[in-house]
């Protein structure tokens, strides 16, 4: 217990004026001249008893007044243990705002943030004045601080949704550590949320958890801004079996639908839009699904696109009470096909590689890929490659310097170069290891080794072996036998062994030049089965693995895997310009609002979009009306965005810790928990309430007492 006025309680002292009236004004028993002093002596110690009892009982009433006005002046406050009681220099509190898009819920025609925010408005201003109160948003990239109560009033105000869906867990984790910076005063942190599961799975729970042992002194109360049952029906995530098409190549769009059990059983519409610039949206596809709490598949083709940049969204129709997941946007660029230039002894040198990146089957129906030019090297000086993605050299012979250096202006100009090592080489590692060459190779020449061996990539993670990452471990390598390869030299220290041979030989390595990268083959690619072959990976009655694997090179070499289209809210966007660029600004064009200008540095390869917070497709363009550079992307929510189930509140509580984590629901029992726990207790109104109780029997004994005199 404290007082917010203590030094009135020296007004206690004046239960010493009653005491002393009682003895200076005792009244002297009356002189009666009566016969029968019998009658009065037989009285006599029965009154004297009375009237001492009356006496005390007034006295005592008259200084209980005294004590209990003087207390009640005081304001002694009755402290919880809500906050840590043996704070003794104020309070530090933070509340921690959920602003994921679940908490754009709309419930009476409020949101669940705009709830949040009001009741954390209210109870900011219930804190003790002094108090150092920060504000925690999940996601912001600057680390909160403690301040006054003006400050956090703001920081309340000014809270949106963040549709990056951050953690909320690390968001109390870092209120926790901000309070625990003040030692010495009492810390608590209000979080106000919905009690998703998303927010509260196990692996919140254990962080906080953690935290909490670190800072037992914490209070942790959860204020409830959510309701116990949610309507909603949402799509999840959009997925799409390619974002990069060539002409003539078809798109398939995939997601799901789910809802809660409060429209389980209901029909509902999805609609597939393309979104044309400078025209009205065009329905492409509509599928009827009945509403379910379990994921309902919805799928659709999209073809007949041409050239350019094609965006659009997939909407599920009807309105309820969560809306921000009811649209998925997309974005696809239709292409020609990247060119390759596949450079051999001979035009049947090239002709294995060409099948496999360019079937001549979908070549005439102009569905490839990839388009393949096939020359020799001795047409390589005399060839123009600015209009080629990438270079694959098929078993080089030695080459003269000038077409060293032409390769390396290319791939520094930001193409990309694959080099099949095999027979031609053997016997010119002088040739090899030149420094023209050498400042395109990632690692040096050394000898030819015999020994059969297979590929066995040590993971799947790099995009050359992206399409054999399903299986990984369980490709077939071993029926794809390697008989020879080149043993290089330590690779240069920026260079990555991407895959190895069984026996620990590298067998892909990859170098970088410029805006370019070089990946070097230490076996060959092109052997027939009948030419005393280096290896069998394109021969095998049934090479899948090979051609899985140079799809996945060309891939990587033409940066098709590095350009992705459609992200998450919050990532990072990159857009390559195209090489030998001379494209000096852009304009980015958000989902809404104004076009945004943008400048471009000299020798700048690419874009970097870093503002993706809105949902919704983005247009990239530069060149004026000629549109010379013409690019979009699309953003997305998270598809946990729409799981709305709440996390059982009392196994929470259990989960963190009943002593030091509480539930709090409604206005009035935050204030509770504010008067126990933060301000305390003030007895006042108990005092006056005694004080009027002690002067009214000393009023109503008094007159009777006295009444008979």
């Amino acid at each position: 217990m404290s007082f917010l006025a203590p030094t009135l309680l020296a007004g206690a002292a004046l239960i010493a004026l009653p005491v002393i009236l009682h003895l200076v004004m005792r009244r002297e028993p009356k002189r009666v001249e009566f016969p029968a002093l019998r009658f009065v002596r037989k009285r006599q110690s029965t009154n004297q008893t009375r009237l001492q009892l009356r006496h005390w009982i007034l006295l005592a009433l008259r200084c209980a007044f005294i004590v209990l006005l003087a207390l009640a002046l005081s304001r002694p406050v009755w402290r919880g243990t809500g906050l840590s009681a043996a704070g003794s220099e104020g309070l530090a509190a933070a509340v921690v705002m959920d602003n994921s898009p679940r908490m754009s819920y709309l419930s009476d025609n409020q949101t669940r943030l705009d709830k949040a925010k009001e009741t954390a408005a209210w109870l900011i201003e219930q804190l003790p004045a002094d108090s150092e109160l920060a504000v925690v948003e999940p996601g912001r990239s600057r680390r909160a601080k403690l301040g006054d109560r003006d400050s956090a009033l703001l920081r309340v105000e000014r809270a949106k949704i963040a549709t990056s869906a951050p953690s909320l867990a690390d968001a109390v984790n870092e209120a926790i550590r901000l309070v625990a910076e003040r030692e010495n005063h009492r810390r608590e942190i209000y979080v106000f949320t919905d009690l998703a599961e998303a927010a509260w799975n196990d692996a919140a729970v254990t962080q906080l958890v953690a935290a909490l042992d670190e800072h037992p002194a914490t209070k942790l109360y959860l204020v409830d801004v959510g309701e116990s049952k949610s309507i909603n029906a949402g799509l999840g995530e959009l997925e799409l079996s390619a974002e990069h098409l060539a002409t003539g190549e078809s798109v398939t769009l995939r997601t799901y639908v789910t809802s809660t059990a409060e429209v389980a059983g209901t029909s509902r519409r999805v609609e597939l839009w393309l979104d044309e610039p400078g025209k009205k949206p065009t329905k492409r596809g509509d599928a009827s699904v009945t509403l379910s709490t379990s994921n309902e598949a919805v799928e659709f083709p999209l073809a007949g696109l041409a050239g350019g940049v094609h965006q659009g969204y997939v909407r599920l129709s009807g309105d309820d009470p969560l809306t921000i997941d009811n649209t998925r946007y997309f974005t696809v660029e239709v292409e020609a096909p990247p060119q390759l230039l596949l450079v051999g002894i001979d035009e049947a040198a090239t002709r294995l590689m060409s099948e496999a990146l360019a079937p001549s089957v979908l070549a005439q129906t102009a569905a490839a890929r990839f388009g393949c030019d096939r020359i020799s090297y001795n047409q390589l000086p005399a060839t123009n490659m600015a209009s080629y993605d990438a270079v694959l050299l098929l078993d080089p012979p030695p080459l003269h310097d000038d077409s060293w250096r032409k390769l390396s202006d290319f791939v520094q100009s930001g193409g990309g170069l694959a080099v099949y090592l095999g027979r031609h080489s053997v016997g010119q590692l002088e040739a090899f290891n030149t420094p023209a060459s050498k400042l395109l190779l990632p690692a040096e020449l050394r000898w030819v080794t015999t020994s059969s061996t297979y590929l066995s990539p040590n993971n799947y993670n790099h995009p050359v072996l992206k399409q054999l990452a399903d299986i990984g471990a369980a490709t077939p390598w071993p029926a794809f036998p390697v008989f020879k390869f080149w043993s290089i030299g330590i690779p240069d220290p920026a260079a990555n062994v991407v895959a190895t041979y069984a026996e620990g030989s590298p067998a892909i390595v990859e170098g970088f030049l410029g805006a370019g990268r070089v990946l070097l083959f230490t076996t060959t690619g092109a052997d027939r089965a009948s030419d005393d072959p280096w290896n069998l990976l394109p021969t095998n009655p049934d090479p899948w693995p090979f051609l899985a694997l140079t799809e996945g090179t060309a891939d990587y070499l033409v940066g098709a895997d590095t350009q992705p289209l459609n992200n998450l809210a919050g990532r990072v966007m990159t857009l390559p310009l195209p090489r030998r660029s001379d494209l000096a600004t852009f304009v980015l064009r958000p989902p809404t609002g104004d076009p945004l200008p943008q400048s471009l540095s000299p020798g700048q390869q690419e874009i970097v979009v870093t503002t993706t917070s809105e949902i919704g497709n983005y247009r990239v363009q530069s060149g004026g009306s000629q549109a010379r550079f013409d690019r979009g992307f699309s953003i997305n929510t998270a598809d946990s965005v729409g799981r709305l189930q709440r996390a059982d509140a009392t196994q929470l509580v259990a989960a963190l810790g009943k002593d030091r984590a509480e539930l709090v629901e409604g206005h009035s029992n935050l204030a509770r928990s504010i008067d126990l726990g933060s301000v305390g207790r003030e007895l006042f109104g108990w005092l006056i309430a005694l004080v009027a109780l002690a002067l009214g029997a000393e009023q109503f004994l008094a007159d009777r007492f006295y009444a008979r005199q």
